[in-house]
């Protein structure tokens, strides 16, 4: 039983308060995290918390705990990397463990890091506005104790699709589309799907946005094997029409016997008729070349025509040469496109050495391993095994039998 955990933003988006708040709904300890807030003054100059508590409060409709929180902050912006120096002598100072403190500094520098690359200058050299204020410690700081205090840094973290929200923001340089540039830079070529949600304001802040990403690697469409045991709910303090502007996080165990890995790829499929075996076996071919897999099926379609069903699994950056082929080569006038997700096992290849009619030839095979190391499958590739054939001057099928009980062999001694 592995233990897993789950950030649903695809409703009201995330901020750092709200995440730190669901943390505390689900169980983190609520005196280690206001003390790890408090401590946050001593190294922000010139600012001081008045009052921070966590309170409960009903978000149209659900109860959630928020984190109410006054203080006095007498600096507009501060250097960023002074920040970042403070921050690590903050971090020390509450007693976060190192994963803990590292989720805390890599949050805070990817925040630096976006607003670098947005304003056009170094590291080292830009200010940081909205972001500069005590909050972002308090958030930083808070949600790195409580996810210490809950032990999620030895979970598996997921992530759902992420609300950002719409229309325009007014901030310190002006008026800007939502959501804001660094929100943009922060997931930029990160694997998670932002969606606009259901408010015409901001939804995701950079604080939330950079912990998400420093947390988890991407999003998922869906909730993954989870068996549910604590489940908190976290409260911004905007109010919204329709929905409740909440995060949730659900930590449980998850029963897989696999430790698995999803992505995301496209399946495209089309109908076609009217055309010789030559021209399929042509289009599969070519299309081999750039797709993960083709399938043909036949069957019968309108008015008792045969058909070809032509069904392709494509990773995504290639989805333009699937079409640009298909559409060439077989004469088709257009193709259902799906984005599906594709649950993949860990895989190893290994190169072995096996004795076949006293030839000592190289085999290439993929094994896959469940979550307790043991061997659940064994495939050696099957170009390899058609070159042993021709070598041995055998039958593949023969040859694919005394290639498998060697290799089972050889890892059975391992």
């Amino acid at each position: 039983m592995s233990r897993v955990a789950i950030i649903d933003s695809q409703v009201a988006g995330i901020a750092g308060d709200m995440l730190m708040s669901s943390l505390v709904d689900a169980g983190a300890n609520k005196t280690k995290v206001i003390e790890a807030i408090f401590t946050c003054q001593n190294f922000v100059k010139d600012s001081r918390i008045i009052n921070a508590h966590f309170a409960k409060v009903i978000s149209h409709g659900f109860a959630a705990t928020q984190l109410q929180m006054k203080c006095k902050d007498g600096v507009l912006n501060r250097k960023g990397t002074e920040m970042y120096s403070a921050l690590t002598k903050c971090c020390d100072s509450v007693g976060l463990e190192d994963r803990a403190k590292t989720f805390a500094l890599d949050s805070l520098k990817m925040i630096i890091s976006a607003e670098a690359a947005i304003h056009g200058q170094d590291f080292g050299s830009v200010h940081l506005h909205e972001a500069s204020s005590i909050d972002t410690f308090a958030d930083l700081v808070g949600c790195a104790t409580a996810l210490q205090d809950l032990q999620l840094f030895d979970a598996k973290m997921y992530s759902t699709k992420v609300a950002v929200g719409g229309g325009l923001l007014r901030f310190s340089h002006g008026t800007i589309s939502n959501p804001a540039s660094a929100i943009l830079e922060i997931f930029k070529n990160k694997q998670f799907v932002l969606v606009g949600g259901q408010a015409e304001d901001e939804l995701t802040t950079p604080t939330g946005a950079a912990m998400l990403v420093n947390l988890v690697h991407g999003s998922v469409n869906y909730y993954p094997s989870i068996a549910p045991e604590k489940i908190g709910y976290g409260a911004g303090t905007k109010k919204f029409e329709g929905f409740p502007n909440v995060v949730r996080v659900a930590i449980g165990t998850s029963g897989t016997v696999y430790e698995t890995t999803k992505d995301t790829v496209c399946l495209v499929e089309t109908n076609i008729d009217d055309v010789s075996g030559e021209l399929v076996g042509n289009l599969v071919e070519q299309l081999a070349e750039v797709a993960k897999d083709v399938t043909v099926i036949s069957g019968t379609t309108k008015k008792s025509r045969p058909t070809h069903l032509i069904r392709i699994i494509s990773e995504n950056a290639q989805l333009n040469s699937v079409l640009e082929l298909l559409f060439n080569e077989s004469g088709t006038l257009g193709a259902r496109v799906q984005e599906v997700e594709r649950i993949v096992l860990p895989r190893s290849i290994l190169t072995m050495s096996v004795n076949i009619n006293g030839n000592i030839l190289d085999v290439r095979v993929k094994i896959v391993k469940d979550s307790a190391g043991r061997i659940t499958n064994v495939k050696p590739e099957f170009e390899d095994i058609k070159m042993i054939a021709t070598k041995c001057q055998m039958p593949v099928k023969s040859a694919m039998d005394q290639v498998r009980s060697e290799v089972m062999k050889k890892l059975g001694e391992a």
